[in-house]
Parts: structure tokens; sequence; C-alpha cells
């Protein structure tokens, strides 16, 4: 039996003189070598603790293993099966606190990378999306309309996850851009704006109209 590695595979990073001279993201994001050696670490605990820890409940020891057995569209399906924005919560996420906090090698070592794992899985989606995507299921609509009000990451998640269950959303958004704060409020260098359009235009594909420069109340 292969010793367990109680430390992370270290994210690549632009070099310091570099990215002082730039305002582009300074993780540069896993190799699918790094991200395989870095699932396989994971040890399929029974309980399953990191799930318990995470605030929408993704399979985590199932996309993670996925990614060990290089099965990536099966990654891809499992994180969207509960999360819209995967791009988004790979990186900022707050994942030291929630899901990797509760990873049971923690008791030992360094917990598994779960956000970076999640981060890699949703870039790899992005960069293959003209090759390979997951099927479309369309739920059987359920004739209710709703309104959601405001673009930022919790009316991006409500108006996906309404559109999940069949209702037909549309989505307000007071200014000329979506996103809220994910735009608006965090640097290039931390979540690039190419990464929030791109989950918008997923929400967007799950059927949700989406008005923008639209004032509510």
């Amino acid at each position: 039996m292969a010793k367990l590695n109680l430390n992370r595979v270290p994210i690549p990073k632009q070099e310091p003189k570099l990215r002082a001279r730039n305002f582009n993201e300074v993780a540069l994001g896993y190799t699918a070598e790094q991200a395989q050696a870095e699932a396989s670490r994971c040890i399929q605990c029974p309980k399953h603790s990191c799930i318990d820890g995470c605030p929408v409940e993704v399979d985590i020891p199932g996309f993670v293993k996925a990614v060990r057995d290089g099965d990536m569209l099966e990654a891809v399906r499992i994180l969207k099966d509960k999360n819209s924005l995967p791009g988004i919560c790979g990186r900022v996420c707050p994942q030291e606190t929630q899901c990797e906090s509760t990873c049971s090698l923690a008791k030992k070592g360094a917990p598994i990378a779960i956000g970076r794992l999640e981060r890699y899985v949703a870039d790899w989606e992005r960069a293959n999306k003209e090759s390979v995507s997951l099927p479309v299921i369309q739920p059987a609509p359920t004739g209710r309309r709703v309104a959601v009000v405001g673009s930022g990451p919790a009316g991006l998640t409500a108006a996906a996850d309404l559109a999940k269950f069949g209702h037909n959303v549309t989505l307000f958004e007071a200014l000329h851009v979506a996103g809220g704060v994910l735009v608006y409020g965090i640097p290039e260098f931390r979540l690039p704006k190419a990464i929030v359009q791109a989950e918008v235009e997923y929400v967007a594909s799950l059927g949700v109209e989406l008005e923008l420069d639209s004032v509510i109340g």
C-alpha cells in the first residue's frame, strides 16, 4: 500500500516580478498531471465529512475520484449537479473554512485542495467546450414564473437552481453587466471577468432570461 501523502500539490503561480507588472490572475491553476496527483491523495473515506462542510452539498469525493481517473466529463457532471458556478467557487469560495476544514486528511496534514480541483474541472470544461459538452436535460415546465432581483452570486445561483426545477426565470440586474460583486468587487487578478461571464452564459443556457439595466424598487 502506497504511503499516504499529507502534503498538497503546489499550484503554479506567476513569478512575483512578473505579476507586479500586470493584473492577470496570480494562481495559474493545475495541469492535468498535477490535478490527478492531488486527487489521488483523497482516501475516499466512508463518512464523506467534506460534503458536510459544503454549503450546497457537492459530491466532493465523487468529482475528486473522477478527476483522479481522468473522467473529466463525469467530474463536470457531478460538480454542476449541485453548483452552477464552479469556476467562480473554485477561486473565491472559502473552502479552507468549509469543505477543506472537515477533510479527514486535515487531522494529520494538509486537506485535499478541493477548491483548486474544482477550479481545474471548471477550467477544463471551458477550454474544451467546443469539442465536449454535457447533454442538456430540459426539466418539465412547471408553468410558474419567478423573478430574481440582482445577478450577484446569490442571484445567479438562485436563478440557475429555479430553472433546473423547470420554472420560467427572469433575472433582473440594475447595471449593464451581470455578476454583481463578482464583477465590481473582486479584482481581476483574483477572479478574471472572463470566468464570471462564462458562468453567466451557462446560467442563461439553462433558460434564464437576463434583463440588464433594470432597476427594481
